[in-house]
């Protein structure tokens, strides 16, 4: 890969990001080093701040009565009585997979947001675990909680931990204050109290009050700001909008609510019709972020029908057609999706007892307000709707879809094949999905830490450790930064049947080389992956197929990996019988062959921010001058028995 300057990379970034978000950026980093932020973000007089603020007690979304609730959440109460009671004792889940102590201090000296932002100050442990607890996550359990039980024990936990918060984090203080998105999370998570609490005679007004205020300052730290957010084109700028939205309408008769209100309404409109793209894919690339839009696109239409408004018929549309992609990446089985792009445990909606990897709530819940239909039949995935009195629509019956998509509810696969029109995630071109029962069998290694010292700094965007080839040990496009890459790998489908797919990737056409790849289910009840690897120069490279699994018992006999439960067998080959090392690595550590590489990060899954677990990086690599075809078979044992 040619090595670029500092210069190049300066110059090459606004002209594929676009000049519209470098001149966002540019604007904030103007606010920072000139101090208007700061001048912007004082300290208000919280006093003063409440004597504005209206004392009624306002519904933001239809009443649900605790009877009704408790006969449609079932089981799950006792999960969730759990929960609340561990925040209780001061216990909380970070990531919802992270047993840790709640702490809301924030880490920092109690400097301006912008001096943290200027680097003033270095912070020495990863800010995602220093933002999780403060974005009141725990605020939706112990409202829940209190709904469902009148246990005056939930409110009273609730205040302690928001007056916790409010001395440990004075307004604009600290890093809890960095960014807009922060505090538009809080807002969320504060009017689901508000609205739950509001309805019981038995909450002090003096509670009331405390959270009025506290989403008032929350609110006026997002709009200085949001040109940060405008530059990121992504879920940063739909989260601050329905921040302010919310606060608008909870807030109305306070003096900035109305123009938050409707600086809200209008970015959110904006920001929805500019990030999904016609076929449905949300514009960062993850399945974690998706879910994350479409949650607080639920949560805004909720909020808008109550106060007599309607989203755009446009944005509705959008909506619609981000819905059906995500549902169409689901496995019906366990409800999950491909680990696809960053995953960094956002659940900002965490309105249901399942687990949090499981997206049929989300996608029931956006079904009925966007398609007007069920896409589940009645199950646990109904209580995010539940909650918000999202009412029902007739079940209809629909097996999820995808072009990129083969196989049956059971037995499926699929290919990421893209052309980007915003910044990637991964670099992860052709990537190949296997699901066999509703177990994912090839891997997304996921994310781990985005803030992590070398080489965990979001080093699992990589191509080399998804499913697809890598020359050279190079990836596809030049990552420039923790999140960056230029020189955009494009992907284009060649061929579409009933049972193949076949596309190919523009990443190594600066070594003269392109990728080329056909899904195909196989005739013996499996599949059949064929990599064509052609060359326009004769030049020796090195060719590495990577394949991530589940950390499962196996051996290895050839170039074939036999896993015994579920019974398969993963075969490579390739078509000029050159010679080839096969490795298998389990939690970075070799199994099988040796090398002088650095295995650091092959064998990993995570499937949640800050959690990683033992997995198998089986890699085949070799070396070769000239055009060369690899073939790759899996291999279900026994379901070939029962159809032989």
């Amino acid at each position: 890969m040619r090595k670029f300057s500092r210069l190049q990379i300066l110059l090459k970034t606004p002209a594929q990001l676009g000049w519209k978000s470098a001149t966002q950026y540019a604007l904030y980093q103007a606010g920072l080093r000139s101090g208007y932020f700061q001048m912007r973000t004082r300290q208000p007089e919280i006093s003063t701040m409440q004597a504005h603020l209206s004392a009624s007690r306002k519904s933001l979304f239809p009443a649900v009565s605790a009877d009704d609730l408790k006969k449609t959440i079932g089981s799950g109460i006792s999960r969730l009585m759990e929960t609340a009671d561990a925040l209780l004792d001061g216990k909380i889940i970070l990531f919802d997979e992270i047993s840790a102590p709640l702490d809301l201090s924030p880490h920092t000296p109690l400097v301006h947001w912008s001096a943290i932002e200027r680097g003033k100050f270095q912070l020495a442990e990863d800010i995602k675990f220093i933002w999780e607890p403060a974005r009141f996550g725990w605020a939706f359990t112990l409202a829940r909680a209190f709904h469902l039980s009148g246990d005056a024990r939930y409110t009273d936990g609730f205040k302690s931990y928001l007056d916790t918060f409010n001395q440990l984090n004075p307004a604009y203080l600290g890093a809890n204050w960095t960014s807009g998105q922060e505090a538009a999370l809080r807002i969320i998570a504060l009017s689901f109290a508000y609205h739950f609490f509001s309805q019981s005679a038995h909450v002090p007004g003096d509670l009331l009050s405390s959270i009025q205020s506290s989403i008032a300052v929350n609110a006026a730290r997002i709009p200085p700001t949001l040109c940060y957010a405008r530059s990121q084109r992504n879920n940063h700028l739909i989260s601050e909008a329905v921040g302010l939205y919310t606060t608008g309408l909870l807030l109305e008769g306070y003096a900035p609510a109305k123009k938050w209100k409707r600086t809200g309404w209008k970015v959110f409109n904006q920001a929805v019709l500019d990030q999904i793209a016609p076929d449905g894919t949300y514009i960062q690339h993850s399945t974690n972020y998706q879910r994350l839009m479409l949650d607080e696109a639920t949560w805004m239409a909720v909020l808008a029908n109550q106060a007599g408004e309607e989203l755009l018929d446009s944005v509705k549309k959008k909506l619609a057609l981000s819905t059906e992609f995500l549902f169409g990446m689901l496995d019906p089985s366990s409800g999950r999706v491909p680990n696809l792009g960053h995953q960094d445990g956002s659940n900002v909606l965490p309105l249901a007892s399942a687990d949090h990897l499981d997206y049929r709530s989300t996608l029931q819940a956006a079904g009925r307000l966007f398609l007007q239909k069920d896409l589940f039949k009645t199950g646990d995935w109904d209580e995010k709707s539940n909650w918000l009195g999202i009412q029902p629509h007739p079940f209809t019956a629909s097996a999820p879809a995808d072009q990129l998509r083969q196989g049956d509810e059971e037995d499926w696969a699929s290919m990421r094949a893209v052309r980007y029109h915003s910044r990637p995630a991964h670099a992860d071109q052709l990537h190949v999905e296997i699901w066999h029962a509703g177990q994912n069998l090839a891997l997304d290694a996921g994310t781990y830490l985005y803030n992590a010292v070398t080489p965990w700094r979001n080093a699992l965007r990589t191509t080399r450790v998804h499913n697809t080839l890598s020359v050279d040990g190079l990836d596809q496009m030049l990552p420039t930064s923790r999140f960056m890459w230029l020189d955009w790998a494009n992907a284009e489908v060649l061929a579409r049947g009933p049972d193949s797919i076949t596309a190919r990737h523009t990443g190594y056409k600066r070594l003269g080389i392109t990728h080329q790849r056909t899904l195909q289910r196989s005739s013996f009840s499996g599949w059949e992956i064929t990599d064509e690897v052609l060359f326009s120069s004769p030049k020796i490279h090195q060719i590495t197929l990577h394949w991530l699994l589940p950390d499962l018992p196996f051996t290895v006999q050839n170039n074939n990996i036999h896993i015994d439960k579920p019974a398969f067998t993963l075969s490579i080959t390739n078509d000029q019988n050159t010679a080839a090392a096969l490795q298998v690595i389990r939690a970075g550590v070799f199994m099988v062959g040796q090398s002088d590489m650095d295995t650091t990060i092959f064998g990993w899954f995570s499937p949640t921010y800050g959690v990683k677990q033992a997995a198998l990086s089986v890699l085949y690599t070799l070396q070769t001058d000239t055009s060369i075809t690899l073939h790759t078979t899996w291999e279900f044992s026994e379901k070939k028995s029962r159809t032989e």
